[in-house]
């Protein structure tokens, strides 16, 4: 069911880039793809952009936030150019703190380090920024509207990478929560499937390439990729149109931490090469305000570098690095560079550089390789072999070498890239907390499933899984609840078990969770233990097999629980917490 609110905000906490929207009922009713989106300024008055730098600024009481995006850059800049940096934290893209696998634990208390090395508790970082972009929207929105609007009468949607673990998405929930929302009034959107539900309502002449290709027009039972390239991660999902306004997933998200960053990855590791770990770290750290030059010079460079282009690429190039370099090497960068292998690729003086054009294009290998990689390995499964076109989103979509990688090597392939692909998820998020019924079923990434004994099996299950107990001679084993690749409904439990007390008086119940990348097992050592499902018990009594009805639905953007005391009819509080 739609949701009836009145106003919806979204939030696009990406890696590099952030930004918020928002739109009215009345507005969605009439025309869904209308929104209010945030303009920011760069501060130097030439560049106004639909998403800003997610850059924090923060004092260094650790709890005042300075400033943000655009703003925490140039403030941080002139802060280091009167030597007062030091004072302050300055966090980026450090949203890759929760890009985890299957297995691997986050925690409440895990710490992350900004650029020089200082550490905050992660997630008053991330809450900081919440609080900050829900600030800014909740000021547009009152200055548009003639009463006031409180942000608890706003329909919130964070958005998230959909390859990203239960934990992370329960870790942006808390930080969203600490921020000041209300959880019932918060839903944690993933960004491919927005910017897929975005795309459902444009025309085709907001395509900056795909010929004659509306992702709106295509009929039912037409499937194609969408392929969500942001700075930090690369979301691939595969959907199906179900209706005029919406889809159903027929391969579960998968992807990985591809995006844009590996670009600058490669160019730091080329400074390095160059001049070595110790120089660069010292540059950094001595020069701040030089080495934000050099970032945002490469940034532009980047944005401007095409296959098609095979001139040189010239930088300004801060003279404090040759400096540094003399002072720890006792030689010449331009000597270094002239005995490299880089010789023919790099031409240097004292306050320029120029690379050329193959070796700038070189950086982006290592990331295009590995979503071409991918991209082959999905087109070989038979679910998603026959599509025709691949729908590209997010800020990275928008770089001409992912844009001709792609084409190049799925020639027969209709490629269709929106005008605006960076802010489509955003716009998407919208549409999704007016409307969640958009996405009528999704695939299943795991096995979920809980831990149990089951009769040992000799000369099957292995010794050391055997354990002794009242029952006899069991296995430690798994029950799995949902296989991975299943297609499930959305908005509908998948699961209803029947749990009983084993004492009396008993308050609660706790069952560790676990999933798995199998389709099929017998042992949970073959799991990973993701979480622990938590029920209290209303009224508790001397009674012992006491029952409580557990309903789970893995087909949302979180796994939801729903418990019933069977003897008393009443809800009871469940939940699964994800953290260690």
């Amino acid at each position: 069911m739609a949701t009836r609110d009145l106003l919806v905000g979204a939030i696009d906490f990406g890696t590099t880039y952030s930004g918020w929207a928002f739109s009215l009922l009345h507005d969605f009713q009439v025309d869904p793809a209308k929104a209010s989106v945030k303009q920011w300024h760069s501060g130097s008055g030439t560049l106004v952009t639909e998403k800003a730098p997610t850059c924090l600024l923060i004092k260094s009481d650790g709890k005042t936030l300075e400033a943000f995006g655009y703003d925490a850059e140039n403030q941080y800049r002139e802060l280091a150019d009167n030597e007062m940096h030091e004072e302050y934290y300055y966090f980026r893209r450090f949203k890759m703190a929760l890009n985890k696998k299957l297995g691997e634990k986050l925690d409440r208390g895990m710490t992350i380090e900004d650029e020089m090395g200082k550490s905050m508790v992660a997630i008053n970082v991330f809450a900081m920024t919440i609080d900050y972009l829900v600030g800014d929207i909740m000021k547009s929105v009152n200055n548009k509207l003639t009463s006031a609007l409180e942000k608890d009468e706003v329909h919130w949607v964070l958005t998230v990478p959909a390859i990203w673990t239960d934990g992370a998405k329960q870790f942006m929930r808390e930080a969203a929560v600490q921020a000041g929302l209300v959880t019932n009034k918060l839903t944690i959107a993933l960004e491919p499937e927005t910017a897929s539900i975005f795309c459902r309502h444009l025309s085709v002449h907001t395509a900056i390439s795909g010929g004659n290709t509306s992702i709106a027009k295509m009929p039912v039972g037409c499937r194609y990729m969408v392929l969500d390239a942001g700075g930090g991660t690369i979301d691939i999902t595969v959907h199906e149109v179900v209706s005029e306004n919406s889809v159903k997933e027929i391969q579960s998200a998968s992807g990985g931490g591809w995006g844009g960053m590996l670009v600058d990855k490669a160019f730091e590791n080329l400074l390095i090469d160059l001049a070595g770990p110790e120089v660069y770290d010292t540059f950094k750290r001595t020069e701040t305000e030089d080495w934000l030059d050099l970032w945002r010079d490469f940034e532009v460079k980047k944005r401007s570098v095409a296959p098609d282009k095979n001139a040189r690429i010239n930088m300004k190039f801060p003279i404090s690095f040759g400096r540094i370099f003399e002072r720890c090497t006792k030689g010449k960068l331009l000597g270094a560079i002239e005995a490299s292998k880089y010789a023919d690729d790099i031409q240097f003086g004292e306050d320029k550089i120029k690379f050329s054009a193959n070796l700038f294009k070189s950086l982006f290998e290592c990331s295009i390789k590995k979503v071409i990689s991918h991209v082959s390995t999905l087109l070989r499964d038979e679910n998603v072999s026959k599509i025709k076109t691949i729908l590209m989103v997010g800020g990275y979509s928008e770089s001409t070498m992912l844009q001709h990688s792609i084409r190049s090597e799925f020639s027969g392939i209709n490629v269709v890239i929106p005008i605006g692909a960076s802010s489509t998820v955003m716009r998407g998020a919208l549409v999704y907390g007016h409307s969640p019924i958009s996405i009528r079923e999704r695939v299943l990434k795991y096995t979920y499933g809980v831990g149990c004994r089951l009769q040992f099996k000799e000369g099957v299950d292995p010794e050391h899984l055997k354990v002794t107990t009242d029952n006899g001679i069991e296995c430690k084993a798994f029950n799995s609840h949902v296989q991975k690749g299943q297609s499930v409904k959305c908005n509908e439990p998948q699961v209803k078990k029947r749990y009983t007390t084993n004492k009396t008086f008993q308050k609660r119940m706790h069952f560790k969770i676990f999933a798995t990348e199998l389709p099929n097992t017998r042992y949970r050592s073959e799991c990973f233990q993701i979480g622990e499902l938590r029920l209290n018990l209303p009224k508790p009594d001397e009674q012992i097999g006491r029952g409580v009805f557990v309903s789970m639905t893995f087909s949302g953007t979180e796994i939801i629980v729903n418990a019933v005391d069977e003897k008393t009819g009443m809800d009871t509080n469940a939940y699964i917490n994800f953290f260690g």
